[in-house]
């Protein structure tokens, strides 16, 4: 089924969905120290650049991992739309994303607000790490800090070629519509190819790492190939999104979800290394899988 056979517009199915994320780096490039650097070495002006670290870093370690657990959960749950910024977020998905970034927008702020409460106190302690490195003209005054870090959202109607409205002349309306319409069929195509990588990729991943395990013998010998829990609770994770990511109602990707979900996540992972009948079965179940998805949207 190609993407141009949809019973519905994806207008209907999506939104465009991007997180805008701003958040204090705390670097500061000091250019006195690069010259200095490159001359001392006889390089160029363009050698190096010296960034100073104006606050220690695990201060804003519990800040960085939320940005970046806002990233990831915004990739793994959407499908690309551009190159950079929105991305499409099935309907389906769409109170599940919007409760997630909830909880995490306000974990967000608390933290900011408990990082923006300390600053001073950072400050000080930095003043004399860094010593005479220390230019107070490198840091945010504690009024404006706390506005350094903020976490959002931005959601767009998908563009739909048959509500698109103009005053432009008729031709030329036409001629937008038929490239929307290209466009849509376009991303579609590109959102099921998608699609198609996480699995190779996901399930992929799981068969080479069951292939190349070997459980201990018992005999003071260690076990090869270890792989941790979460090589069973990606592949659950996966196997929860692919109905919503199935844009254009696939009967063949809708089989393969139902195969992951039967062949691969009914086992634990402690059960994978523990029974070798069970692990060499889920390996071979993966294996052709991953062979019948790759000649999907191809």
């Amino acid at each position: 089924m190609s993407a141009l056979q949809m019973t519905t517009p994806l207008s209907r199915k999506a939104v465009l969905v991007s997180v805008n994320i701003t958040a204090w780096s705390a670097r500061k490039l000091d250019r006195k120290v690069t010259d200095e650097v490159n001359t001392l070495h006889k390089a160029t002006k363009n050698a190096g650049r010296y960034n100073k670290l104006l606050i220690a870093p695990e201060h804003l370690s519990e800040l960085t991992s939320m940005v970046a657990k806002a990233r990831t959960m915004h990739h793994t749950m959407t499908q690309p739309w551009a190159d950079e910024g929105p991305r499409i977020l099935p309907n389906a998905l769409f109170a599940k994303f919007s409760e997630e970034f909830r909880t995490l927008k306000r974990e967000f702020a608390e933290a900011a607000d408990r990082f923006a409460a300390a600053y001073p106190t950072f400050v000080i302690e930095r003043m004399a790490e860094l010593n005479e490195l220390f230019r107070p003209s490198d840091y945010p005054s504690p009024q404006e800090i706390r506005s350094k870090f903020n976490l959002d959202l931005t959601i767009l109607p998908f563009p739909d070629a048959a509500d698109f409205r103009s005053e432009l002349d008729e031709d030329t309306v036409a001629e937008i519509r038929s490239q929307l319409q290209a466009t849509t069929a376009g991303v579609i195509d590109g959102a099921m190819k998608n699609t198609v990588e996480r699995i190779v990729e996901t399930v992929g991943r799981m068969a080479e790492k069951l292939a190349g395990f070997q459980p201990s013998t018992g005999k003071g010998e260690k076990a090869e190939g270890i792989f941790r829990d979460s090589l069973v609770e990606n592949v659950r994770e996966l196997a929860e999104l692919l109905p919503a990511f199935n844009l254009v109602g696939d009967a063949r990707l809708a089989e393969i979800t139902d195969r992951i979900k039967s062949e691969l996540c009914v086992e634990d992972a402690q059960d994978l290394r523990e029974n070798d009948d069970v692990r060499e079965a889920v390996q071979k179940s993966a294996d052709e899988i991953v062979e019948a998805v790759k000649g999907l949207f191809g």
